[in-house]
């Protein structure tokens, strides 16, 4: 799927070695979707060529990317900003404790695609933009594999136009 994704005009820098993501994200996302979790392990960085769209990578996750624009910033950003409001930083924290943002977008809006983690929408592929993060989700497709084939394909999706 990574051939796909460069044919489609993704940057994409490979992964020469196998590397583990650290033991505090996998004590939080303990049940990534194994597809997702392989899919990791092909690259460092995946990008769009003006660099303003960019999967999640280990090295983000891990907190070793020299990217100005944190995995969880969307989090950190509604946590910031509701800070006073403690049912309100409950709800952030406990929507992302369930939501994994694999692609994130700061072209025009602050956008993300993230995977559904919770028991009743497992792998399940979903959208959300700022202001509200959490409030704005929208179901897209019904997993990560999906998702690849409709970004790899030049299918005219709305939501998808965002991310390439």
């Amino acid at each position: 799927m990574i051939e796909e994704l460069k044919n489609t005009g993704f940057i994409v820098t490979e992964r020469s070695e196998r590397k583990e993501l650290l033991s505090d994200f996998r004590d939080r996302y303990s049940n990534l979707p194994s597809d997702y979790q392989e899919f990791l392990q092909q690259f460092q960085t995946i990008t769009n060529k003006s660099d303003n769209v960019w999967f999640n990578s280990i090295e983000d996750f891990n907190g070793e990317s020299d990217s100005g624009f944190r995995w969880n910033e969307f989090e950190v950003m509604g946590l910031d900003a509701l800070k006073d409001d403690e049912d309100a930083c409950d709800m952030i924290c406990q929507f992302w404790n369930n939501h994994i943002p694999i692609l994130m977008s700061v072209k025009g809006e602050y956008q993300y695609l993230c995977i559904d983690l919770s028991p009743d929408n497992y792998g399940k592929i979903y959208y959300g933009v700022e202001p509200e993060f959490e409030e704005s989700v929208v179901f897209v497709c019904g997993d990560f594999n999906q998702l690849l084939e409709m970004l790899a394909s030049n299918e005219k999706e709305v939501i998808l136009a965002n991310f390439k």
